[in-house]
């Protein structure tokens, strides 16, 4: 894949990997805290929560600070504060866990957006102007991670313990440092390059028309974000109550990631060469089936449908990110900020009405509301489908 014979386009990615490899593991550290400091799944939701707002909301104001600075600061720095702060959270008493858990969170919203921009910079030239393709690689590691993140994690607590998260953190401590040393110093922003070629001269960042498409994206990545996080913060919860290990749960949990991530680099290369917004809405009606019968099934049936659940609801992702830079023109960097921070957010408000709600009626039918959600996207993406939009031109070296 010419793509990572890029020095920046490997660092951030390999970052990625290790950024997500971390953030995957919250879902199981919660499952296995909540034996220890007695959470209820209310709780378990507030708390992933309040790690997912803190990661999201800040991320268009460090978007923004990277669009100004060449983002190599943003970006390495935020790697290196997470790891830090995980690799705390695992040696610090179990009282200190969930605090350090939180403040690392700020290193995810420091990462993404400038590693986004910067990754589709170099993907954008990479691949002759594939612009979803080349951000569903990028995001395929952080995929990975996301994947591996409970399967390891799950080990380790189950045959470790909390110590033994200080690997994974280490290792993304040794990622960061890689991609400060990748990155060029005093590069210019990614998103502002000297030549844009697909943008007309005097475009305009925001126009009426694209703030109303925005809002339609933004709330489908939504809806979409917060299936994903109730699979990956009750998920653990629900299988640790039929009697799973934590390698177990880890394990459904990972395999589930690894159907989004793969999901995500078939549904931006149909994107490409078909449509973007019937790619969205095939994607979302094909995850229906799989959200329904996941709590439902036991034994091997549960990987099979964790997979596909997985596959289709993450079929979305990079299209959607891409579609978003695409409404604010030269500003990459705040652009996958907003629509990656805002998105997150929305999905972690649901995840904790997803936990209110499983402490009233159970988590297996809390998890069957993912088909409720997933019929919603698909509903809002006939939108989309119904604008007619153009094929979508080839992406700026900026986005």
């Amino acid at each position: 894949m010419r793509l990572l014979r890029y020095p920046a386009f490997l660092s951030v990615s390999l970052s990625h990997l290790g950024v997500d490899v971390l953030n995957g593991q919250v879902g199981v550290l919660l499952a296995a805290l909540s034996l220890t400091l007695g959470l209820s799944n209310a709780q378990i939701g507030l708390i992933a929560t309040a790690y997912a707002i803190l990661g999201s909301l800040t991320q268009p104001f460090f978007g923004w600070l990277s669009d100004r600075d060449g983002g190599r600061w943003t970006l390495a720095g935020g790697v290196l504060w997470m790891a830090a702060f995980f690799g705390l959270l695992a040696l610090a008493p179990a009282g200190w866990a969930l605090p350090f858990m939180l403040l690392g969170s700020l290193g995810s919203g420091a990462f993404h957006p400038p590693g986004t921009a910067r990754a589709a910079q170099v993907g954008a030239l990479g691949l002759a102007g594939q612009a979803a393709t080349a951000a569903s690689i990028f995001f395929l590691f952080g995929q990975v991670g996301l994947s591996a993140g409970p399967a390891v994690g799950g080990f380790l607590l189950e045959h470790v313990g909390r110590p033994g998260l200080f690997g994974p953190a280490a290792l993304t401590f040794l990622l960061g440092l890689f991609t400060f040393w990748a990155l060029p110093a005093g590069a210019g922003s990614p998103s502002r390059p000297a030549a844009t070629g697909a943008h007309p001269a005097g475009a305009r960042p925001l126009v009426v028309p694209a703030l109303g498409l925005l809002v339609l994206i933004l709330v489908i990545s939504g809806l979409r974000v917060w299936a994903q996080s109730v699979i990956t913060t009750f998920g653990p919860k629900f299988l640790q109550d039929l009697g799973l290990t934590s390698s177990e749960y880890g394990a459904v949990v990972g395999v589930f990631m690894a159907g989004t991530a793969i999901g995500g680099v078939l549904g931006s290369s149909l994107a490409d060469r078909w449509s973007y917004p019937r790619t969205i809405l095939l994607s979302q009606l094909l995850s229906l089936a799989p959200f329904v019968l996941f709590p439902l099934v036991r034994g091997p049936w549960l990987y099979l449908l964790a997979a596909l659940a997985g596959l289709f609801n993450g079929g979305p992702h990079s299209i959607l990110v891409t579609m978003a830079q695409r409404t604010l023109p030269g500003r990459a960097g705040f652009a996958s900020g907003l629509i990656l921070g805002l998105t997150f957010a929305l999905g972690a408000l649901g995840t904790s009405f997803t936990g209110w709600l499983a402490d009233r009626t159970g988590l297996a039918l809390a998890l069957q509301l993912n088909a409720a959600l997933a019929g919603l996207a698909a509903l809002l993406s006939l939108g989309l489908v119904l604008r007619r939009s153009p094929a979508p031109a080839p992406a700026p070296t900026g986005d």
